[in-house]
């Protein structure tokens, strides 16, 4: 019997302070799948976790991966990629419940536009409001405004964050941003070809974003579909706290402000 090629790859980290998380995500999530052909990778720091063992159980096409003995989520989703077989992958947050037709939107997207790279649904919270899953590509001036003092000082600040976090962007319509968060994130096999995988130097922030400019840099484009929704139950926990005053995060900051300096500019088409 011939094998079927998956669609979708997607790939999570488990986040070990809710061992149950996953089963209403893929309670929600499988359902969804048909017509599109999933494999469903998850990186876990405890794969022998009793909570792990009853999902492998419940779910038997589920693989769980060891993470290596590493927290940081861009060497995870790294090794969940290099295990992934399907034409498209994606990195999700397992608080995330896809909506009818939200797959099939993303995917029809993809195959009807061969030079879309990424692509990143709309996230409602259970009232319905949109969480705004883009960016503007971060600055020198919004890194300062979200990570120093001057996020409180400087008089321009508020205007700075606002073209950063597109707060006058309609979010019921499709656009192209700059930057797509990994939230949830779909991207095709042939951008992780040409440009490879995540920068593993960065340790929790940014990386993401640094994925976005190097793509759009290689000429792919980015999308943020309205019509794809995903509901988020609750708030986002992270496998790896995002503190704001960490040497992680000046680490992180600082190679993505290095490699956009030195990022050569894109040659006109």
């Amino acid at each position: 019997m011939e094998e079927i090629e998956p669609d979708l790859a997607v790939c999570l980290i488990h986040n070990p302070a809710s061992p149950e998380g996953l089963f209403p995500f893929l309670d929600a999530l499988l359902p969804e799948g048909d017509p599109v052909a999933l494999e469903i990778i998850v990186v876990a720091g405890q794969p022998e976790h009793p909570a792990l063992a009853r999902l492998e159980r419940s779910f038997p096409e589920i693989t769980i991966l060891e993470n290596s003995g590493t927290p940081e989520p861009v060497k995870a989703r790294n090794h969940a990629c290099r295990l992934a077989s399907a034409r498209y992958l994606s990195f999700w947050d397992e608080n995330l419940r896809p909506q009818p037709g939200s797959l099939t939107t993303l995917i029809r997207f993809l195959d009807e536009n061969p030079d879309a790279g990424l692509a990143a649904p709309r996230i409602v919270d259970p009232h319905g409001m949109v969480l705004p899953s883009v960016r503007s590509a971060p600055s020198l001036a919004t890194i300062l405004c979200l990570h120093t003092p001057l996020g409180r000082l400087l008089p321009a600040a508020p205007s700075i964050l606002k073209k950063h976090l597109l707060t006058e962007q309609d979010h019921l319509r499709s656009f192209e941003p700059e930057w797509l968060l990994d939230t949830c994130l779909v991207f095709r096999r042939e951008v992780m070809d040409e440009i490879g995988l995540l920068d593993e130097g960065f340790s929790a922030h940014y990386g993401d974003a640094d994925y976005c400019l190097r793509a759009h840099q290689a000429g792919w484009h980015l999308h943020y579909l309205a019509e794809a929704v995903m509901l988020q139950s609750k708030p986002e926990t992270s496998p790896a706290p995002r503190s704001h005053n960490t040497p992680r995060l000046v680490g992180d900051c600082t190679r993505l402000l290095l490699k956009n300096w030195l990022r050569p500019a894109k040659m006109p088409a």
